[in-house]
């Protein structure tokens, strides 16, 4: 991909906006290492994180300006950065790339319909049991088994942001979560100790991320 006209390898320290919210931007960025947030501020100051980028996916930027969001790098973020418009890859890169755009365009909608059923339906134990298996998914990338742990860089704040929740309510869900026997999650690393536990309390059904 790198080779590709027009490819630019960027550079993203953590903390840094890679877009921003009413700000036009148009880019393809193949994620090769680092974590980065989708996330829409609130008039009071608040944030709520709508979706996770991982390394080695797609994020999708296609920002004209309004009622978009801001992107930022959580953790030092390198890619592959490929110009917009988004629409107009297809006359421009070869199939696998665009078949790869496609996949991480429904993957993402698919992202969102679950966080949106999260933190709409699901209690706050469960909608945390639920990302931190999909984290695990993504991390781990398999289509057929869970890891034992993985490295996560969020915060307790980032991870309530993501969640809906205050991070002292995170902080007690983890606890919950510890104390079951079924997961921790301390010095940015997720440790998975029953994952059949896990599945049942979050109701988890990874087809909406096994491709």
């Amino acid at each position: 991909m790198s080779e590709l006209p027009g490819a630019v390898r960027r550079v993203f320290p953590a903390g840094t906006a890679i877009a921003r919210e009413h700000q036009a931007r148009s880019a393809i960025l193949i994620i090769t290492s680092g974590w980065a947030a989708f996330a829409k501020m609130l008039p009071n100051g608040s944030r709520l994180i709508v979706d996770f980028v991982l390394p080695h996916e797609i994020a999708l930027i296609e920002f004209a300006g309004e009622m978009s969001e801001t992107v930022t790098a959580l953790s030092g973020v390198t890619a592959i950065e490929l110009a917009g418009p988004v629409r107009s890859c297809f006359s421009r890169y070869p199939q696998p790339i665009c078949e790869a755009v496609l996949a991480a365009e429904a993957s993402r909608y698919s992202r969102l319909a679950e966080h949106l059923a999260g933190v709409s339906r699901r209690g706050t134990v469960e909608r945390t049991a639920h990302l931190l298996l999909e984290l695990a998914c993504r991390t781990h990338r398999s289509a057929t088994s869970y890891p034992n742990h993985y490295a996560c860089p969020l915060t307790q704040t980032e991870l309530a942001d993501a969640l809906g929740l205050s991070a002292v309510h995170v902080s007690r869900v983890l606890k919950t979560l510890r104390e079951a026997g079924l997961a921790t999650f301390r010095n940015g690393v997720v440790e998975l100790h029953d994952h059949a536990g896990l599945i049942e309390m979050a109701g988890f059904d990874r087809s909406y991320i096994s491709t």
